[in-house]
């Protein structure tokens, strides 16, 4: 969710002003070509510096450094850019060092702070970076409030206390309302610490105060749809959209709510309206194609997949529901290769190892579905599909022993599971055990009647056995 964020900032850029930054490089490098010693004003120093830096040419922005502090000597800004220079070429004792010297000559410079609490936190040394932004809380002017509260969220994300990032967000907000950075931010650690309720009047006393804010809106959205009020974060995505009718992404917000809720036409109208004026991603298709699965339109649904594959090459779950859909259709070789090609992207998935060793069963690739059974195990063991499938691969070439033992093991593992005690009926009754099967089954059946589908997925051809039908009409 923050990337979507982030992509609500429409930056404008001045290009009369990229130009100016390019003719000064370009009369620096000059100076340089013609053994001349440049001469700028600091400012100019400090766009060229940046300019370096942005196009990470860290070692040509630390030597315009050194030639600006030859005529600055006892600029504190210019070696707060120079220790960050050295801090981002990991020289963190000469970056500390530069800072110190900083703070001789302006004490005031709050940048040399913020940059000594971020190499403290690069160091680990967490405690000390919140002691030194604390420090400079106690006389910070009113602008600095915010910039020093962002840099204490860096400092708690680090430190892995995301409820005192939630904490000093709340504090930076109050600082202005309108920080952007902030309520990025503050989106993706409301998520993370689950404070969705908390929240909401935050955001709503922001959007009072700024009916105009599309983030807050945005963030209120959000959290409406973590306390499952559907409809009210509907409606708070909606104001985004009247506010920013180019935050696009808000369709895709809006349609997954309406498939959560089962609501798939609704949720395909939404993406159809979006994709009436913007362009789709991968993450768009992969949507629609869920929506026309969960319509059991297979076809439809593979179509959109393919489109998700064909703009993202690595998107795994694309692949996996490919497979789903010919699973559906009982297309198994079909269903084999798109499984085969997600397990290839993405290994030691267990969901993918579990098809994967299903569809190659299916078709008599045996030693790729008990390999495939194992990883998934060794991957969650004590999950019991795995057990179920490596159990019935046993079962259903002849070693009904085998099978039991997995099937036991599974039980013992993952604590009892109603699925296994099924299977170990249906390997009874395969073993030719029909009154032991029978006794199995009537515990079964008044146990969990509504499981007796999974005896007849042991063993499809156990549904002719006119015994066992009549013992579930029983329970019936």
């Amino acid at each position: 969710m923050v990337s979507k964020l982030m992509s609500m900032s429409n930056f404008e850029f001045d290009n009369e002003d990229d130009v100016n930054v390019l003719e000064l490089v370009q009369q620096y490098e000059q100076s340089l070509a013609n053994n001349h010693t440049p001469f700028f004003d600091q400012d100019d120093f400090e766009c060229i510096i940046e300019y370096y830096e942005e196009h990470n040419k860290f070692d040509n922005a630390l030597e315009v450094t050194e030639k600006s502090l030859l005529q600055y000597p006892y600029s504190s800004i210019l070696l707060l850019k120079k220790a960050q220079l050295f801090f981002e070429l990991k020289q963190i004792d000469a970056s500390l060092e530069i800072l110190d010297k900083a703070e001789i000559f302006d004490s005031t410079e709050l940048g040399i702070y913020l940059l000594r609490a971020e190499i403290f936190s690069f160091q680990s040394k967490y405690k000390e970076a919140i002691v030194i932004l604390e420090h400079q809380l106690e006389n910070a002017e009113a602008d600095d409030l915010a910039d020093i509260y962002l840099q204490m969220c860096d400092v708690y994300e680090d430190w892995g206390k995301y409820f005192e990032v939630y904490d000093c967000l709340v504090l930076c907000l109050q600082a202005d309302p309108t920080n952007e950075e902030a309520l990025n931010r503050f989106n993706y650690c409301i998520e993370i610490t689950e404070r969705f309720k908390e929240s909401i009047p935050l955001h709503k006393k922001m959007i009072d105060e700024n009916p105009y804010n599309q983030f807050a809106w945005y963030n209120l959205a959000s959290a409406y749809r973590g306390c499952n009020e559907d409809e009210q974060a509907i409606n708070a995505y909606e104001y985004v959209l009247a506010i920013n009718e180019d935050a696009d992404f808000v369709y895709q917000d809006i349609a997954e709510i309406h498939f959560k809720n089962g609501e798939y036409k609704k949720a395909l109208d939404i993406l159809q309206d979006m994709l009436a004026t913007y362009e789709p991603d991968e993450e768009i298709f992969y949507l629609q194609g869920q929506c026309h699965e969960a319509l059991g339109e297979m076809k439809m649904a593979r179509y959109c997949y393919r489109k998700a594959v064909h703009e993202n090459p690595s998107l795994s779950d694309a692949y996996f529901r490919i497979g789903e859909t010919y699973k559906h259709e009982g297309l198994w070789e079909q269903a084999y290769k798109s499984f085969q090609k997600a397990n290839e992207l993405e290994k030691e998935q267990y969901d993918f190892c579990l098809a994967m060793a299903e569809a190659a069963l299916e078709i008599g690739e045996t030693e790729v579905s008990i390999d495939a059974c194992e990883t998934a195990i060794d991957i969650f063991v004590k999950r019991y599909e795995a057990y179920f499938i490596l159990a019935k691969i046993m079962a259903v070439n002849g070693d009904t022993e085998t099978a039991k033992e997995i099937a036991q093991k599974g039980i013992e593992v993952c604590k009892s599971t109603i699925e296994l005690q099924y299977a170990i009926c249906a390997i009874t009754y395969m073993e030719n055990q029909p009154k032991h099967g029978e006794i199995l089954l009537r515990m079964l059946l008044e146990e969990n009647y509504g499981m007796n589908e999974v005896l007849f997925d042991f063993f499809d051809e156990l549904r002719n056995d006119a015994s066992i039908q009549n013992i579930i009409a029983e329970f019936n």
